[in-house]
C-alpha cells in the first residue's frame, strides 16, 4: 500500500468488523469497517465545513470508541494530521491540565475534538476551535460522504508525543511514509498475512504508539476483524483481557510487561473455563521485558491452552514510528544468559545465569547498530553500548526541529548489545546507577522488588541519589498502607540478596502514587525529584489527592 488512507479507502467494501467491549468483555458497540469508513467520510465533510483541509492538524482527546476511530479516519481523509491525547492522566486534574496545555501549545492545532470525559473549556485557552465528538458525530449523520483526500507519503499523518519517561513529552512528526513503512514491516515480522483475516484484540490506549499503530492502524488498513476495549475498562477488570482472548477466538494481541505479570497472578488464582488455544501471537513490548516473569506467565497460561511459542518480544520507540525489532514468530521467549557482574563492571555479555530477553532482529528495511557511548565507534557483538536505529520508518527528529539528512542514525537512549544479529536491551542510558564499581540497571532491581508479595504489579521504581562514594539506592513501591513495615524489610532483603546492593531507603506509597507516563511507563527521574522534594510519601500523596479533588 502507498499510504494508510489509500488502504482504508480501497478496503471500503471489506467484510471485517470493529467491535467495542466493556469491562465484562461484553459487546457494547460495533460496526463493519465499511460503515466506519462511511461515518468517517461524513465526519470529513463536517471538518471541511469548519475550514479544515490538507495540511491541518487536529487533536483527538477521548477514550476508545467507535466514533473516536471514525474521527481519526475522518482527519486523515480530510488531509490532516492527528494528535491523539489521553483523556485523563496520573496526578489529578492540575497535573493533567499542565500536560494537556503544554502539548496543545507545542502542537499548534487547528482544531481539537473532545469526548464527554473532557469539557471543551479545558482546552479553550490553548486552541481557538473546539468541538465535541458527540457534536461531530451528530452533524455527520446529516452530511453527505466526502471524497477522500489521498495524501503523499511526505505529508504529516501523526504528531505522536513521546511518553515522557525521561523528559517532557515531545512531538514526533510521523509522515504517511513513515507510518506505512512501519506497518508493512510489522506485518512481515509477525507473518500477518498467514493469519489474515483472524481477529485481533487490544485494550491499549490509542494515544500510545503501540495501541494506535499495531492494534488500530494496521488492522484498519487491511480490514481485519478488530476487537477493542477502552483502557479504563481493562483497568476496572484486568481479567477481561483473558476473557476476550478466549471468547472471541482472538489470534493476536499484546501488552507491556506489567500486564503479563498481572495476568500471571490472575491465572494462578484460577482461570475457569478459559480457552487460549486460538492465540498465535502475543506481543510483549512497550517496557523492559522480565524474562523470568514471562516464563511464569507461559506456565500459568499453559493449562488453558496457550502455546508458549506464541509469546513475541519486541522493541520499539515513538521516534521510529513504533517497531524497531521483533522476535521470530512461533519461537517464544529466547533468553541470553549472561554474567551479571561482568556485564555491570566491564560492559561485556559473557556466559552466566542472569537471563536477558532477545527482542529479535530489525524489522524490514530497518538497521540497528551498537556504538561506544564515548567515541561513537561501532562495538563488537556482545559488547554493551548505545543502541542506534535508522530506516524508512525512523523519524529522527522532533516537532519543530530540522529534519536530519537521509540515512542518519538515531540514538535511542537505550543501552544494549547484539548477539547473532539479534538485539538485547539492558536499560535506559540516563537511568543507570553507579555503585560499588558497577553500572546497575534499575529494572533489575524493580523486577526483584515487584516479586515481593504485596507489591502491586508494575508498582516498583528504583533510582540513585548522587554520592561521592557511589549512588545511594532508593526503591519506591506501591502497596497497601498496612503492609508498609513488612514490605520495607522484605524488599530491602530481596534486593540485597538478588542484586547485591542494600537500598538506603524503601519508600511505600499508595496505589497510583508512583509517577508514570500516560502509557504506564515508570518516570524514574520524576520519582527521584519527588523523593528529594519529600513528595514521595504516603502522607504527601494523600494531601495532593485531596487538593486535586
Amino acid at each position: 500500500m502507498r499510504t494508510v488512507v489509500d488502504a482504508i479507502t480501497d478496503q471500503a467494501d471489506g467484510s471485517g468488523t470493529l467491535t467495542l467491549l466493556n469491562s465484562a468483555a461484553d459487546v457494547v458497540d460495533g460496526l463493519p469497517w465499511p460503515a466506519v469508513h462511511d461515518r468517517a467520510r461524513r465526519m470529513s465533510t463536517v471538518l471541511a465545513e469548519r475550514g479544515l483541509g490538507p495540511g491541518c492538524r487536529v487533536g483527538l482527546i477521548g477514550d476508545t470508541s467507535v466514533d473516536l476511530v471514525a474521527a481519526l479516519q475522518a482527519i486523515w481523509l480530510t488531509g490532516g494530521a492527528v494528535n491523539l491525547m489521553p483523556p485523563y492522566a496520573r496526578g489529578g486534574p492540575s497535573a493533567y491540565a499542565e500536560y494537556l496545555l503544554a502539548v496543545l501549545a507545542d502542537a499548534q492545532l487547528d482544531l481539537v475534538v473532545v469526548d464527554g470525559l473532557v469539557t471543551a473549556a479545558s482546552v479553550m485557552s490553548a486552541v481557538t476551535d473546539v468541538v465535541t465528538l458527540a457534536e461531530l458525530a451528530d452533524r455527520a449523520g446529516n452530511s453527505a460522504p466526502a471524497t477522500p483526500h489521498r495524501p503523499e507519503q511526505s505529508d504529516l499523518a501523526l504528531l505522536q508525543y513521546t511518553s515522557g519517561s525521561t523528559r517532557i513529552p515531545r512531538g514526533v512528526p510521523v509522515t504517511h511514509g513513515h507510518l506505512v513503512a512501519n506497518i508493512e514491516a510489522i506485518k512481515v515480522a509477525i507473518d500477518h498475512d498467514a493469519g489474515h483475516p483472524d481477529p485481533m484484540f487490544s485494550w491499549l490506549p490509542l494515544y500510545h504508539d503501540m495501541g494506535l499503530i499495531a492494534f488500530l492502524a494496521m488492522p484498519m488498513s487491511c480490514g481485519c476483524p478488530l476487537v477493542l476495549q477502552p483502557p479504563t475498562a481493562f483497568a476496572q477488570r484486568p481479567g477481561s483481557w483473558l476473557d476476550a482472548l478466549s471468547r472471541y477466538r482472538v489470534t493476536m494481541s499484546g501488552g507491556p510487561n506489567f500486564a503479563y505479570a498481572l495476568m500471571t497472578r490472575l491465572l494462578r488464582a484460577g482461570g475457569g473455563d478459559l480457552d487460549l488455544s486460538g492465540v498465535r501471537c502475543l506481543v510483549s513490548g512497550g517496557e523492559p521485558i522480565d524474562a523470568a516473569m514471562m516464563v511464569r506467565f507461559a506456565a500459568a497460561a499453559a493449562p488453558f491452552g496457550l502455546d508458549p511459542s506464541v509469546l513475541t518480544p519486541a522493541y520499539g520507540l515513538a521516534e521510529a514510528t513504533l517497531a524497531a525489532t521483533v522476535s521470530p514468530v512461533r519461537r517464544g521467549v529466547l533468553v541470553d544468559l549472561v554474567d551479571q557482574t561482568v556485564l555491570e563492571t566491564a560492559g561485556r555479555a559473557e556466559p552466566g545465569n542472569r537471563p536477558l530477553v532477545r527482542v529479535g532482529r530489525p524489522v524490514r528495511d530497518t538497521a540497528v547498530r551498537v556504538v561506544d557511548q564515548a567515541t561513537g565507534d561501532l562495538v563488537a557483538e556482545r559488547i554493551v553500548g548505545q543502541v542506534q536505529v535508522r530506516g524508512p520508518s525512523v523519524v529522527g527528529h522532533y516537532w519543530g526541529e530540522t529534519r536530519p539528512p537521509a540515512g542518519s542514525w538515531l540514538p535511542t537512549g537505550d543501552l544494549g548489545y547484539l548477539t547473532g544479529g539479534e538485539l538485547v536491551i539492558c536499560g535506559r542510558e540516563k537511568d543507570v546507577l553507579f555503585a560499588a564499581g558497577r553500572n546497575v540497571f534499575p529494572q533489575d532491581i524493580e523486577v526483584v522488588a515487584a516479586e515481593v508479595a504485596g507489591v502491586r504489579p508494575g508498582g516498583a521504581v528504583a533510582f540513585g541519589l548522587p554520592d561521592p562514594r557511589g549512588d545511594r539506592l532508593v526503591v519506591a513501591i506501591e502497596a497497601r498502607a498496612g503492609d508498609a513495615d513488612r514490605l520495607r524489610r522484605e524488599v530491602a532483603a530481596a534486593v540485597l540478596d538478588e542484586v547485591g546492593l542494600a537500598p538506603t531507603h524503601v519508600a511505600v506509597v499508595p496505589y497510583g502514587g508512583l509517577p508514570k507516563t500516560s502509557s504506564g511507563k515508570l518516570r524514574r527521574a520524576e520519582a527521584r525529584r519527588r523523593y528529594v522534594a519529600g513528595d514521595l510519601t504516603q502522607e504527601a500523596i494523600r494531601t495532593q489527592e485531596m487538593e486535586n479533588q
